[in-house]
């Protein structure tokens, strides 16, 4: 899309530098429309919040970065192996205003059961974004700078596990609207990563055939992921 501004951060760790997020950046929005990350047990830690929470504008961006306000796409707690990666996801290019009775409610048991998703493979490749056409509406970030919010939300997940029983590739995808929810209703918003892309119109894990190849890249993101026991 070339309205977007592509960026990533890195960070160091152990005499490594690892990916820590990607994101596809609307200056129009002042949000980013998509996040993507992966998540490992090598990103486990225990970083104190209280150390890392350094609200600020993205470094990469500067002044065209908005204002932290809202809700991470890339949560803090999947970034406690080291404080510059947790920093990094008090970016405001790592947050969407949200509502409170999602953010608190069914979005936050979505991302703990995505973590359990996470530690149950060796790696899950996730990308979180949200829809902002339509808008739900208008508000501003933390300078008074107007932003976009989203009327809807959605996790793409790709799960690698080399020794499964159950295939060492598994996708899934989520999608919610931008109301509150209660309880455990995550089955309720699953659809297949096709389903998503038509909702979207986004291509996900576009190096995927190349890795599998085509027949089963197609066949992986066809299937329904509430028929599945993988996740469930």
């Amino acid at each position: 899309n070339p309205e977007l501004v592509y960026k990533f951060h890195s960070f160091k760790m152990g005499g490594k530098t690892y990916r820590n997020y990607s994101y596809g950046w609307s200056q129009k929005d002042l949000v980013a429309l998509w996040v993507a990350y992966p998540l490992s047990d090598d990103y486990d830690g225990t970083v104190n919040r209280n150390s890392a929470e350094v609200w600020s504008l993205d470094p990469l961006l500067g002044r065209l970065s908005s204002n932290p306000v809202g809700d991470y796409q890339l949560p803090f707690a999947d970034r406690k192996c080291s404080l510059e990666a947790a920093k990094q996801t008090f970016y405001g290019t790592n947050m969407t205003p949200q509502l409170p009775d999602l953010n608190q409610k069914g979005w936050a048991t979505f991302e703990n059961t995505v973590r359990g998703w996470a530690a149950g493979s060796d790696t899950l490749y996730i990308v979180t974004g949200c829809i902002v056409d339509p808008a739900k509406g208008y508000t501003t970030d933390a300078s008074g700078v107007k932003m976009t919010v989203p009327s809807a939300y959605y996790k793409a997940l790709l799960k690698y596990s080399e020794s499964s029983t159950k295939g060492k590739w598994n996708a899934a995808a989520f999608y919610y609207k931008h109301e509150g929810y209660a309880g455990d209703v995550m089955k309720k918003h699953a659809m297949s990563i096709d389903a998503l892309e038509e909702l979207t119109g986004i291509d996900f894990f576009v190096n995927l055939p190349a890795k599998i190849g085509k027949q089963q890249a197609e066949r992986l993101e066809a299937v329904d992921p509430a028929t599945s026991t993988v996740w469930w």
